[in-house]
């Protein structure tokens, strides 16, 4: 069995939108036996990646989300929406997220046990 060390936060940057969902809802699992449940001291995971359709809707932001996806289909990974993101979140057993626009189509995602 694989010893785990017990965290306050572990930090995914730019990281899952290389997997498919079936490996990150793997990933998101082993994230979640680290950290502590209980939600205010508990621990959590912070997600910073692409969120399709998150910031505004400008031109530069299309742009680079078609680059991203085009991006994606060379190396197999997937650029998620938010309905995309909460689907691998809850399957890996998490009751609770949230998710915060950052510049053009990054976010941060606080995910909770």
């Amino acid at each position: 069995m694989l010893w785990l060390p017990v965290v306050d936060a572990v930090l995914l940057k730019w990281v899952l939108h290389c997997w498919g969902d079936d490996n990150c809802v793997k990933v998101l699992r082993k994230c979640k036996e680290a950290i502590p449940a209980g939600g205010g001291a508990g621990g959590k995971v912070i997600i910073i990646d692409a969120v399709m359709g998150a910031g505004p809707a400008s031109a530069s932001n299309k742009e680079t989300q078609v680059l991203y996806d085009v991006h994606m289909m060379h190396i197999d990974g997937v650029e998620r929406d938010e309905r995309g993101w909460e689907k691998i979140i809850l399957e890996a057993g998490f009751r609770a997220y949230k998710l915060v626009s950052l510049v053009g189509i990054h976010s941060v995602i606080e995910v909770y046990p």
